[in-house]
């Protein structure tokens, strides 16, 4: 009896490998070239494909598409058919950038509607309104991709309603460079209706409106380890939801959005506003970045009350919390020389622990009447250790309103006056009046060297560099050593370290 069962497991695995070996047969690789004719075969680089379009038009499930170097002008593709999870369609430059699509300004390079399993990589999309458009699809995979001065986006996830959200899920965006040099492409990366969505390991760079925007009902998803070199106003948006009169559609919101391990800086004439923007979301988490240098400029928004562009004092820096947010952590990052403020608070509902501030216009910027708690931080050689902030309505705008939500309580501000603001183990140097009985005011002693700052010009990185961040690390004699409080992180030692980094506990790469 066993040897019979021995021998159909055998005979199972023996066809199991067959069919393993017909599916993979059974694919191919076509090709596309510049000397090509949409009337061969596409099976040799001899008898390739004139145009993308028609090497898309031939591909099924397990198929790749290799195009030669060269520009191949203004193409607009469409996707026809579906991948599979073990045999994706992939789209791909022979020789990764070199791959050229140039539009006339409007359409999209590569459209993409209910298909799943689609990979594109190593293709240069420039001068189209939107470089690749997702729709209601899938499993997609963009790598090593670049998006140069798009009018509208690089790419645009999932451009729908809110019935779409299920369709749209399990995305990966990775490798790619967004480069923006004249505030054309107004978004790098552009996100609605969604879930499980990666953005990971990519390059910023240039005068984006938004680089890299989470919007309407986005859930379980994640930037992180990118770099940002430049950007109008900011560069992760967790949760931007825009005025719309469409209101019984929007009765969900985003929730649980990381960003984490990105490093933000100014580049050459690129100025930069706010680093990472939390608003209209349930259970953000802002971990682990650095913001270098964030100074920005003060610039013209338009206001919609009056319908003109005004001067406005927009808070320039590092992290912004607003008050149609709800459940955000914010812990482990370094702010450095920040406009004001490090960190804007302007609601009451937010953690801020174990970040180190220093050399900011203000630490904290909190609105009166937000209450956060807030532990373990060392604030550093601030200028105003802790500030009253304006109000929204000051700024000259109207974005974040109580348009959207059927709960119009988590969108309407509503000082919190029975709460108050939680100051616990952290440090303040200089001294700062607010402090709590439990916080300390001493020279951190963090490690060095302190090197300054270089703005450089275009230079794609895809994994970002902390050294400037690790000088911030704490010494051996650091005072803020053991002196935290436990607040749900891992800690050497009988209590937390105040700062960001754990002394004695490897710094990230």
């Amino acid at each position: 009896m066993k040897t019979n069962k021995r021998r159909f497991l055998v005979a199972l695995a023996l066809t199991g490998a067959v069919m393993l070996t017909c599916s993979a047969a059974l694919a191919e690789a076509y090709y596309v070239s510049l000397k090509g004719n949409d009337a061969n075969k596409g099976l040799t680089e001899k008898a390739a494909f004139r145009t993308i379009k028609k090497g898309v038009s031939v591909l099924k499930a397990g198929d790749t598409l290799i195009i030669a170097s060269g520009d191949y002008g203004n193409e607009r593709v469409t996707v026809p058919v579906s991948g599979k999870k073990d045999a994706p369609i992939t789209i791909k430059a022979a020789r990764s950038g070199k791959v050229v699509m140039t539009g006339a300004g409007g359409g999209r390079a590569f459209r993409i509607t209910n298909k799943s399993y689609i990979v594109i990589e190593g293709i240069t999309i420039t001068r189209y309104s939107q470089g690749i458009n997702i729709r209601r699809s899938s499993h997609t995979t963009v790598r090593k991709c670049i998006f140069l001065n798009n009018n509208a986006s690089g790419i645009t996830l999932n451009d729908g309603n809110p019935k779409e959200f299920k369709l749209s899920h399990h995305h990966l965006f990775t490798e790619n460079q967004f480069i923006d040099h004249a505030n054309k492409q107004d978004y790098g990366l552009c996100m609605y209706f969604s879930s499980k969505v990666e953005v990971t390991n990519n390059y910023f760079y240039g005068d984006h409106h938004q680089c890299c925007s989470f919007k309407e009902i986005m859930v379980d998803c994640r930037a992180a380890n990118n770099v940002f070199d430049g950007f109008l106003f900011t560069a992760i948006y967790l949760g931007q939801n825009d005025d719309d009169n469409r209101k019984s559609l929007y009765c969900k919101r985003c929730s649980n959005l990381i960003a984490e391990g990105n490093v933000f800086r100014p580049t050459g004439k690129y100025r930069a506003k706010n680093s990472v923007v939390v608003a209209n979301c349930t259970n953000a988490i802002v971990r682990n970045n650095f913001v270098d240098s964030i100074r920005g400029t003060d610039v013209d928004l338009h206001d919609k009350t009056r319908n003109k562009n005004v001067k406005t004092n927009f808070p320039a820096g590092g992290i912004h919390i607003a008050p149609c947010s709800t459940g955000t952590k914010v812990y482990g990052n370094v702010i450095l020389d920040a406009k004001k403020p490090g960190i804007l608070v302007r609601t009451g509902d937010c953690e801020i622990y174990n970040n180190t501030i220093v050399g900011c216009d203000w630490g904290l910027g909190i609105v009166p009447g937000a209450h956060p708690v807030v532990k373990n931080n060392i604030f550093y050689r601030n200028k105003v250790q802790v500030a009253a902030a304006p109000r929204m309505e000051t700024w000259n705008t109207t974005e974040h309103t109580t348009r959207m939500l059927v709960d119009k309580s988590l969108w309407k501000w509503k000082p919190e006056k029975s709460k108050k603001t939680v100051y616990e183990h952290n440090n303040w140097l200089p001294r700062w009046k607010g402090m709590d009985k439990a916080d300390i005011s001493a020279d951190p002693k963090f490690i060095g060297p302190f090197a300054k700052l270089k703005p450089g010009d275009q230079n794609p990185r895809f994994v970002p560099n902390f050294k400037r961040a690790f000088a911030y690390r704490l010494g051996k004699t650091s005072p803020c050593i053991g002196k935290g409080v436990k607040v749900g992180l891992p800690f050497v030692g009988n209590a937390p370290d105040i700062g960001a980094f754990e002394f004695g506990k490897k710094p990230r790469k």
